[in-house]
């Protein structure tokens, strides 16, 4: 076979030239195309990891241990994979690791909003013990309000 940029023949066809082309261009575009279907995991284990910091800095070991454990473990087991050559299972596992941080995080904040507001409610429920009585008629012991309703739990 001819090389593809070859001058052409005497009396050669011209779409025979144009399909000499087709054949590199096809293998071109099947190395090219091998080489992006797997992604670095570097940056997506980056990613995970900082996503484990920030969830961690926002007191989820405390608050939302859980998912925070599964982050770490996914995070380990896509490292492990990306050293054997797995790229696509690391990167899989990494973003499954990001996205419990993640979870862990917003977990923690729930948590968080959730003490705080268990808080003011109980501080609510104080002052208005006191209120009533400071409005209880002399001699009669005060009748206390009921109590608030608490704020739903959200699952864990």
């Amino acid at each position: 076979m001819d090389h593809p940029f070859a001058p052409p023949r005497p009396g050669e066809p011209r779409e025979r030239r144009a399909g000499r082309a087709v054949l590199p261009a096809l293998l071109a575009a099947g190395v090219l195309a091998a080489c992006a279907s797997a992604p670095q995991p570097a940056p997506f284990i980056a990613a995970g990891t900082a996503s484990i910091e920030a969830a961690r800095a926002s007191g989820a070991a405390e608050l939302a241990p859980v998912p925070l454990d599964d982050a770490r473990a996914k995070l380990q087991q896509a490292q492990a994979q990306a050293q054997a050559g797995n790229k696509e299972d690391a990167v899989r596992l990494a973003q499954q690791a990001d996205v419990d941080a993640q979870l862990a995080r917003a977990q923690a904040g729930a948590e968080r909003s959730r003490r705080s507001a268990a808080e003011i409610q109980a501080g609510l429920q104080v002052l208005q013990d006191e209120l009533a009585r400071r409005q209880a008629p002399p001699g009669q012991s005060p009748q206390p309000l009921p109590p608030q309703p608490q704020p739903p739990r959200l699952p864990q």
